[in-house]
Formats: structure tokens, sequence, C-alpha cells
């Protein structure tokens, strides 16, 4: 689906509202934002435009739905999600200050900009699994699937590999948690007694995101931050300095700038407890008796992944990882990171690699072990070689029609309107009708 992705820069445009459904609205921008995040990728289909606003439609839909229903996502969630989309554009571009050059954004900028559609994003999906995720499709109805696709449009697959990851992140020990802790006292004392903030954020703080705009974290809504840090920063008063705040990412000093309501402007300060080769070295003897562990047959990846595994994105279903690009557990070559496929390139399907270097979604640096789980030749699509990949069509065409048939119902108790520029697109006439035509029943 065009929204699983959120684009991270677009040309300029002339803002204005084209749609509005119940109190939600549509912005020309938002628009225009996953057109040319689409025209990136190539060739973009006439109706391109028509078939976002329908899909926009449909996810505010989702949205009411889901403040109905009090389906929430946590802080935690957006964070992870967040960094796991930034990590991905960061090793396209190389490093994050190559992508920072290019968005002119620093990644703190970038991360602010789009929590919020991130937050909607995890919450449309949600109200979607809710909706159409419990289903089944038998064998028959996959072969059916199959069967209406004609021959000449059956799709060709690159050569395409799926793996799973087991990932270590180095740990600090008690002591190295009271320096930082320590360190971090140390300068809020200093800025009590007169130091400047903005000075001492930009030669300690570790946030690479507001470190060189001395610890400027903007104007933020309540919810935006981890809990603890959160509530640390909305307790606070203009101008006032918080005690040392630990989270999960490292002990905070934080000043309030200002507050209007549910809205505060921050600073802040990160000390991060220092990681060692001592840590490193303990890290890779872990990962190496696990690694052994799978090879000996005395544990299988899956047990292990759920057992050790600290990718928060993974361990929870055996270390599988999905492919960001498309949902799916398929990487093409080109998609995979460069580490991956050096590690997997001579494996056979089973076989586990190497340690390798790894990074996890909040930066932090780590150790992982990869496994070949499967892997494909270029080859046109067939019921042997890619059943899988039918049953999952499959099942999303099934999805889709049940996502379809509710958004018809909604949209019967919904007030839509829509801008008469998209009054050429068959797909958003034909949703004005269904609007529209509870009035004559």
């Amino acid at each position: 689906m065009l929204l699983a992705t959120v684009a991270w820069a677009q040309p300029k445009t002339i803002d204005k509202i084209v749609a509005q459904v119940g109190e939600n609205i549509i912005l020309q921008s938002e628009i225009e934002t996953i057109y040319y995040q689409e025209a990136s990728n190539g060739t973009v289909s006439a109706d391109l435009r028509c078939l976002i606003m329908e899909q926009l439609i449909t996810q505010k839909l989702l949205l009411i739905q889901a403040q109905k229903d009090s389906v929430e996502v946590t802080d935690e969630q957006v964070e992870y999600e967040l960094e796991r989309r930034l990590r991905y554009y960061e090793s396209l571009f190389g490093s994050k200050e190559k992508m920072e050059e290019f968005y002119g954004k620093t990644f703190q900028e970038m991360k602010e900009e789009f929590r919020e559609d991130i937050r909607d994003i995890l919450l449309s999906d949600r109200m979607k699994g809710q909706i159409a995720g419990d289903i089944t499709i038998s064998p028959s109805e996959v072969r059916a699937f199959f069967n209406k696709i004609p021959t000449d449009s059956l799709p060709y697959f690159d050569a395409e590999v799926e793996y799973a990851q087991i990932a270590i992140v180095p740990q600090p020990t008690a002591e190295q948690k009271a320096y930082a802790r320590e360190k971090a006292e140390g300068i809020r004392q200093r800025i009590l007694d007169g130091d400047d903030f903005e000075l001492l954020a930009s030669i300690y703080s570790e946030d690479p995101g507001s470190k060189e705009i001395g610890g400027d974290l903007g104007c933020q809504t309540r919810g935006t931050f981890v809990t603890e840090f959160d509530a640390a920063a909305f307790k606070l008063q203009p101008g006032e300095i918080s005690e040392v705040v630990a989270t999960q990412f490292g002990y905070h000093i934080i000043r309030l700038e200002s507050r209007q309501g549910n809205t505060a402007c921050l600073k802040h300060i990160l000390i991060t407890p220092p990681v060692t080769n001592s840590n490193i070295q303990l890290a890779t003897k872990k990962l190496d008796s696990i690694r052994a562990a799978i090879i000996s047959g005395t544990l299988s990846f899956r047990e292990a992944a759920a057992k050790y595994s600290d990718d928060e994105g993974s361990n929870l279903v055996g270390g599988d990882v999905t492919n960001f690009q498309n949902g799916g557990s398929m990487f093409a070559i080109d998609e995979l990171d460069p580490e991956v496929y050096y590690a997997i390139e001579k494996l056979d399907p089973g076989e586990v690699s190497e340690i390798i270097s790894y990074t996890s979604y909040d930066g932090k640096r780590g150790l992982r072990i990869v496994q070949l789980k499967s892997q494909s030749d270029p080859h046109r699509a067939n019921l042997e070689d890619d059943y899988y990949r039918m049953q999952a069509a499959a099942k999303n065409e099934k999805q889709m029609q049940i996502l379809s048939d509710w958004v018809e119902r909604k949209l019967k108790s919904a007030y839509l309107k829509i801008d008469p520029i998209y009054d050429g697109c068959e797909n958003i006439q034909e949703l004005m009708r269904v609007a529209n035509d509870v009035g004559r029943k």
C-alpha cells in the first residue's frame, strides 16, 4: 500500500484542504508528498493521485474508528518505527551526515516532523488488522487466485533471499551507568551555577540530532517522547532545569523553554554510558556461544532469537527480518545491507553466518549472526516455488475486499467532502456516490 511509506522530502506546493472525512482533513501537500515519493521510484500511473486520495480517505476512516474503539499505540512503538525507517534511509545514503545534508534537516528534526504521520500509520494498520486481519486462506483459494492470473501477466521475480538474525547490543556495566549519571549530574550542576546550557550541550551531549543546535528539540506535544522523559519535561516551569532523567537512551538534563497547554519547547543534554572493548568482548563471547549451540543442534535459531536477541523488531518472530519496502520477508539482493549480503553470500539455506556488525533501531552499535532461511533464482511465478507468495497475495486480496466492504459501510454514516479537482477520478466519484446514497435510503 502506498501509505506504508513516509516521504522525507518533496517539492514545495501551495497547500489547501482537498478533502474532509468527518472532522479529519486531507491536505494537497499530503497527496503530493506521497506522489513524489512514488514518482522517485520510477514511472507512475496517470491516476496515482486518485489512488492516493482513496487510500488517505480510508486511513482517515480507520483513524476515526480507532479513536471510537480506544485503539492505541505506545510512544515506544512510534519511536521504534521512526528509528527503523530513518535507519533504513540512512543506510541508503551511507551515513547520517549525508542524509541530513541532502534533506537539509537534522536527524531529530526529521523524526519530529514525521512522528504524528508514523503514529497515524501504526494506528490505522492496527485498526485494519482488527477489521480484516483474522482471516485464513485455503489451498483451493490460493490455486483459484493463481489460475485467474493470465500467463503473460504472471510476475517475474529476481533472485531473492529470506533471512533471520540474532542481535546482541553490548550492555554497560553498573559502574559505567554510574559514571554516566555522575557525569550528567556534574553538567547539571555547572548549568545551575551559571554555565551556558547550549554551549555545554554542543560540547557534551551525545544526541547527534540536537547536539549541534544547542540541544534544541523544538516544540513537541505531550506523548512525543518516551514516558520517563515526557513525565519529567511536562513538570517543569519555563527556564527550569530538570533533575537527571534516566531513559533507555541514557541520562538526560532537560530545560523547558516555554509551554502552551500540551505543547512544550525543550532543550536537552544526553549522556550515554560508555561502551568499551570489554563490553564488546563480552557480547562477542555471548553471541559466539549462542551460535555454537545453534550449529550443534542443542538450540534452534528461532528459540535463540526469542530468548537472547536484542532486536525488538524480530525477536518476537523467531528472528525473522521484515523487508521495510514491501512488508514481506523476501529481499532482492540490492535491498540487503552490504554486511548481510557478504555474510550470507556463500551460505546454504539453514546455515548461520559468522558474527557481523549491527546497528539497533535507536542507533546503538552491536553484533549479530544471520541465518539464510531461503533463496530463489530469477524466475516467473509458479505455485511450486512461490506458493507462499501467492498465498499472501490471495490473502491480501481477500483482506482488501473485506476492508473495501467496511469502508463502504462507514461512508454511509460519515461526512465526506472532496475538492472538485478530483471529479475526474472514477474511484473517488464512486466513494462520493456511496456516501451520498444514504440520504436516499
